[in-house]
């Protein structure tokens, strides 16, 4: 249960920093924080979802 959690967290933190710095990189209109920490959750819970 908690390394499920771990995952989670980690999963949310590197997917939303990943759409906040590196979308600027590739030509992207820099995303909000509410917008990549959004996403980030999104994605952290479909993963959590498949691995739970």
């Amino acid at each position: 249960m908690a390394s499920e959690l771990i995952y989670f967290v980690m999963t949310l933190v590197v997917v939303t920093l990943a759409v906040r710095f590196i979308g600027p990189l590739i030509g992207r209109p820099r995303t909000p924080w509410r917008g990549a920490a959004l996403f980030g959750f999104v994605i952290a819970a479909i993963g959590w979802l498949i691995g739970a």
